[in-house]
């Protein structure tokens, strides 16, 4: 049996335990010295993905068994005669004529406008005593009476030079005078007035007018 009062008493084993642990302890030294330390490996990154869960459905749950009743039986028919009226005919469908429409007569063209005319002629020479004048006769009453003067008149004149529309404008001093001027000039002949253009025009607005002078023959 060991004795562990011996042991501690014994000096010899006691320095070789110290001995001993000395030993282990410069070892542990030297080792923990001469270790590298060596660096742990890189964590992977970790990777996220999405899983698509597919929702479940749930179905319906089946309908319940039918459940046999005991109904009562269903009542008896009753039966309707028919009857049959004499009904009118419907009243024959009306058809709406649409009134005809007249369309509007269409409005005449504006006539074309007229050329303007030329312009008229203006008077160049008035009208003259030509050989077709026939000089009026002396009244005889004036003649006995000794009776002379000149009758102003004024006439119209067509482009042959035929005078009407005698007036008298200032007298002679004797009726007899002036009524043979009016009397003898309506219907006598002039040579008619003379246009711008060479050709014969009337002259009536204003007339043409002129002094007729009565002489006494001479003895």
């Amino acid at each position: 049996m060991y004795n562990y009062g011996n042991r501690k008493a014994d000096p010899a084993t006691r320095a070789a335990g110290l001995t001993t642990s000395m030993v282990v302890i410069g070892g542990l030294a030297v080792a923990i010295a001469t270790m590298k330390y060596v660096a742990p490996p890189e964590e992977e990154k970790a990777e996220v993905a999405i899983i698509e869960v597919e929702e479940e459905i749930e179905e319906p749950p089946p309908p319940p068994p039918p459940v046999d009743l005991d109904l009562p039986p269903p009542p008896p028919m009753v039966v309707v005669p028919q009857f049959e009226f004499d009904v009118p005919p419907p009243p024959a469908a009306i058809t709406q004529v649409a009134p005809a429409v007249t369309k509007p007569a269409p409005s005449p063209a504006p006539p074309a406008a007229k050329p303007a005319p030329p312009p008229a002629p203006t008077l160049r020479s008035k009208p003259t005593i030509g050989r077709r004048f026939k000089e009026p006769d002396y009244p005889a009453g004036a003649l006995r009476a000794k009776e002379s003067g000149e009758t102003r008149v004024s006439v119209c004149v067509d482009i042959e030079g035929r005078m009407s529309n005698a007036k008298v404008i200032r007298s002679s001093g004797s009726q007899r005078l002036d009524d043979a001027a009016i009397k003898a000039l309506n219907g006598n002949r002039l040579e008619p007035a003379i246009g711008t253009d060479g050709k014969p025009i009337a002259m009536c607005n204003p007339p043409y007018e002129f002094t007729y002078v009565w002489r006494l023959p001479e003895r």
